[in-house]
């Protein structure tokens, strides 16, 4: 086999004799460098690994005997960096809280990688599994497009569950909700109220429930028969400027009567402020569907409806599935999707505030 077709082989695909015949050393040395041991020269362990690293290779961890190893501890990183998906501490929290359920009265270990980016030259949120500290990870935040580690946990073969689906990979091991259901949903709602051009605060761009958002929103305004208006799209961050300076875009055209707060933010100042900006007033001149991810709870008291994400609930199924798998009661993937739902507002009904699951920056 050539070098620069064998190359663009799928990294597991790779065995130790294969990497050891292009590199033009044994097999048992390929073996000591991989699993990190003594008796190779450094010159040696660095061809070898350049190699290793040019094809992605990671050991098949699941298919390896694990009498060796104590199957005791469940990891738990992050696939997107704080500066793109800005987590809140209560989100750390309430997932230790759940662990802790889950896995500790199951005498589990639990080791939290909550900086996995630290540095331009290492930002592998896998490392965690594949440097054995684990053997079973929770990936919390979303999963990006082009994310290519999630591959590598999928074929490892080891118990994870991801907080958050991925087109390429639908048989990805997942609990999450239905961000696309979510956003026909609150289109249909607007629609039904008599608005035919509709803004939408869409957050996470550059993620998979970015591109859910999108998705479910052209879907809907096709299946009313509006017109599919990209531009009525405003990707927006999580810092406070950004999403007033969106909704005043989106509501500076007066021909804009509703708006989708679909930022994930749960900032209903910045949304006042951006209304205001435009000269706009929600509930009276503009007709907002906020989305929460907390029940019963209210982010805009102006707003027409709000949209509940059960996303700490998905969640909770999910880990009760993965503990099941990680002790060998079950087989993986697991596939945990929620529906959203709809809460209308009646009147001045008191409700409490939402639980940020993100922060909002400055």
């Amino acid at each position: 086999m050539a070098q620069s077709e064998s190359r663009r082989r799928p990294h597991l695909m790779w065995t130790m004799e294969e990497i050891a015949r292009e590199v033009g050393v044994s097999t048992k040395t390929v073996s000591r460098v991989v699993n990190g041991e003594a008796g190779v020269r450094d010159t040696t362990r660095m061809r070898v690994n350049r190699f290793i690293e040019e094809v992605g290779y990671h050991p098949h961890i699941g298919a390896r005997s694990m009498r060796s190893q104590p199957r005791d501890c469940i990891g738990v990183t992050i696939p997107a960096p704080i500066s793109d998906v800005p987590v809140h501490l209560g989100f750390f929290l309430r997932i230790f809280s759940h662990l802790y359920r889950i896995f500790g009265s199951r005498g589990r270990f639990i080791c939290f990688d909550l900086n996995p980016f630290h540095s331009s030259s290492s930002m592998d949120y896998s490392r965690g599994l594949f440097e054995g500290r684990y053997a079973g990870c929770v990936l919390c935040g979303p999963l990006s497009p082009t994310d290519t580690t999630i591959f590598r946990i999928h074929e490892s073969g080891l118990p994870y569950l991801a907080l958050g689906r991925l087109d390429g990979l639908p048989e990805c091991s997942s609990a999450t909700v239905d961000y696309e259901v979510a956003m026909q949903i609150s289109v249909n709602c607007l629609v039904e109220r008599g608005h035919k051009r509709i803004g939408v605060l869409k957050g996470f761009h550059g993620y998979q429930p970015g591109l859910e958002r999108r998705r479910g929103f052209l879907k809907a305004m096709q299946l009313a028969g509006l017109a599919e208006d990209e531009h009525l799209l405003q990707n927006v961050t999580f810092g406070a400027q950004n999403l007033i300076s969106a909704t005043h875009r989106l509501l500076i055209d007066s021909s804009v009567t509703a708006l989708i707060d679909a930022s994930g933010a749960e900032d209903a100042a910045s949304v006042r402020e951006g209304c205001r900006r435009a000269g706009r007033v929600p509930g009276k001149d503009v007709d907002i569907v906020g989305w929460t991810y907390s029940d019963n709870a209210v982010i805009l008291s102006e707003a027409c409806a709000h949209i509940w994400l059960p996303v700490w609930e998905a969640a909770a199924d999910g880990l009760e599935q993965l503990a099941l798998w990680f002790d060998g009661e079950r087989e993986g993937p697991i596939h945990v999707v929620y529906p959203p739902t709809l809460n209308r507002i009646a009147g001045e009904q008191e409700l409490p505030p939402p639980r940020r699951l993100f922060d909002v920056l400055e």
